[in-house]
């Protein structure tokens, strides 16, 4: 996974997330529309020039005075613990009763 911050504004920011798909695109935006500082979050798989792969896109727009930047590191930690909570979950329901 590559990431690139195509703009950044005060409550705005584009990414492009080289190498990913809509599985963890779906995930992160998920994530970001259920925290309430976020007002829009969506991603598109764009075709960008001098390339013939097509690469999502992560737009977020904040509520004022909120940086995209920040919550996207909070909400990365938030998918993380998902991811291990369901990591643990799984492994005590593997065991052999």
């Amino acid at each position: 996974m590559e990431i690139t911050i195509l703009s950044q504004g005060k409550d705005e920011m584009e990414i492009l997330v080289k190498g990913e798909t809509h599985t963890l695109m779906n995930i992160i935006k998920a994530t970001l529309l259920e925290d309430p500082r976020v007002e829009t979050a969506f991603y598109d798989v764009k075709r960008l020039s001098n390339s013939v792969e097509r690469e999502p896109v992560l737009y977020i727009k904040t509520m004022p005075g909120e940086k995209p930047i920040e919550i996207l590191k909070d909400i990365s930690a938030k998918i993380m613990a998902a991811c291990d909570e369901f990591s643990n979950a799984f492994n005590k329901a593997d065991r052999p009763k």
